[in-house]
């Protein structure tokens, strides 16, 4: 078992680590202590504690006496112009926007050997409004419970209530009822439970009421929320819309499986590249994460093709989804259903798409393929 060294003022860092029982000894220091460096493993050295500047002069010392080192940047301008001259040493630098659960989860994933991480999560991103994620992510997740028979639970984060496919719904469900105790670091497994909408093994968390308390959602409650969620559920799928929200930062950083929602329209390509460029890099996570779904497909040689739009988002193809007439998606939603019993051609890609989700989890399809009915997912309420 390796010993850390942290120098920070976040002293919540260090029991993040302790909870792990993957260290042998974990100190931290408010201040640069070389008398401190002798039997480190690992160094983390936070940028509010200490400068870059005084990392600088004392960085060879830290390379010569410390086997991995970690920089924990403290603003997007910092991490931005220092991410290149640390990297070239080989120190991994620490994104901003992390939490301090996230910055553990990060580095015990990359210097524990026996780290297993067991989150189940999935989230959905659009490259721009009207992509498709919200069908596309709750048609996945209702067939990902169908063909895995495993309780599955899905966050709608995408800054609206998303009540479109349950009639008469009332105001005993959902993210608003759970935030205060969300919040406060009380909420327990069975009320997350009780604020779902279930229907079989797929339960559904309607999002917030109200659009102008979006807004106070910051990254950690919804860390929280699927910390929780990966413990209560076997797999959690969430929706976290289009728009960069503490929902959606949270959302992302929590997920080890991203999944972008985009079309062939080019308004796409330019909208999603510079969220990356401006917010998204500066959570440490780049393009190369995510996984592409092409939505709305149309086959015609004057649109880039599906391979054409991997390689120019610069990332792996996992599934095409083919363009629907209006008429049919019109219909569902006034009869308050999802696509997959309205086209087979969108059924059997939402079922590919879920399969290959499933596989990279590693969790085992039961019983073969399902029939994928036309009714409503929430046609009962439990």
């Amino acid at each position: 078992m390796k010993n850390i060294l942290i120098i920070s003022k976040r002293n919540n860092l260090k029991t993040e680590f302790e909870k792990t029982a993957l260290f042998r000894n974990i100190i931290i220091s408010q201040t640069l202590d070389n008398k401190l460096l002798d039997g480190i493993d690992i160094l983390i050295a936070d940028n509010s504690a200490i400068s870059y500047k005084t990392y600088i002069d004392n960085l060879q010392n830290f390379l010569k006496l410390v086997p991995s080192n970690y920089f924990i940047a403290d603003s997007t301008d910092t991490y931005s112009s220092v991410n290149k001259v640390l990297s070239s040493y080989g120190i991994i630098v620490i994104a901003p926007y992390l939490s301090d659960t996230q910055i553990c989860q990060k580095i015990c994933s990359m210097t524990a050997d026996n780290h297993l991480p067991v989150r189940n999560i999935i989230c959905f991103f659009g490259a721009g409004p009207c992509a498709g994620t919200s069908m596309i992510s709750l048609s996945a997740a209702q067939v990902i419970s169908d063909i895995s028979n495993k309780n599955t639970c899905y966050l709608n984060l995408n800054g609206r209530y998303g009540a479109d496919y349950i009639d008469n719904l009332s105001d005993d469900f959902g993210l608003a009822n759970i935030k205060e105790r969300l919040a406060n670091n009380i909420l327990s497994e069975e009320e997350l439970k009780d604020s779902c909408i279930k229907s079989s093994c797929l339960y559904f968390l309607p999002g917030e009421k109200e659009i102008s308390k979006v807004r106070h959602y910051h990254p950690e409650h919804i860390e929280k929320l699927t910390d929780l969620a990966s413990k209560t559920f076997d797999i959690t799928v969430i929706n976290a819309g289009s728009s960069i929200t503490g929902m959606s930062i949270g959302a992302l950083n929590s997920s080890n499986l991203k999944i972008l929602v985009s079309t062939q329209s080019q308004k796409y390509f330019k909208n999603f590249n510079n969220q990356v460029t401006q917010i998204i890099s500066n959570l440490g996570i780049s393009a190369q994460d995510f996984l592409l779904v092409v939505n709305k497909y149309i086959e015609y040689g004057g649109l880039e093709n599906e391979i054409v739009l991997a390689k120019k988002y610069g990332m792996q193809l996992l599934s095409v989804i083919p363009f629907l007439e209006y008429i049919a998606g019109l219909e569902a939603e006034i009869k308050k259903k999802t696509l997959l019993g309205f086209d087979r051609a969108f059924a059997n890609s939402i079922k590919q798409l879920s399969v290959s989700l499933l596989k990279q989890l590693g969790i085992e399809i039961q019983g073969g393929a399902k029939t994928l009915k036309s009714a409503g997912i929430f046609k009962k309420r439990l």
